[in-house]
């Protein structure tokens, strides 16, 4: 006997699935724009590539992350923050692709 473990996902239909009351996962949710918002990551990395941030207290983070939009947030030996600037480049992040505001809408 075989076991599938994607045959939920092989019917195309998307799915709220609550962690909690005030948590969901949105099951297959952004599948019809995949091409769109994987384009719109691929220009936010090549502007600010994911980095493994450093906290207050010299430790160096596990995940790698980056940022888009009018602030993201950082960490460093100064805190933990929201800043308009990357710190690694100096420049402002990248602006929120439309694709990203398409999800949230």
């Amino acid at each position: 006997m075989t076991m599938n473990l994607f045959e939920d996902a092989e019917h195309g239909q998307s799915w709220r699935e609550e962690l909690c009351p005030g948590a969901v996962v949105l099951r297959r949710f952004a599948l019809a724009d995949e091409t769109a918002v994987l384009a719109a990551l691929d220009g936010i990395v090549a502007g600010a590539p994911f980095r493994h941030m450093v906290t207050p207290g010299g430790f160096r983070m596990s995940v790698a992350m980056t940022n888009c939009g009018s602030c993201g947030w950082v960490t460093d030996s100064t805190g933990y923050r929201y800043d308009a600037i990357d710190p690694d480049s100096g420049e402002p992040w990248s602006r929120m692709p439309d694709a990203f505001f398409k999800l949230i809408r």
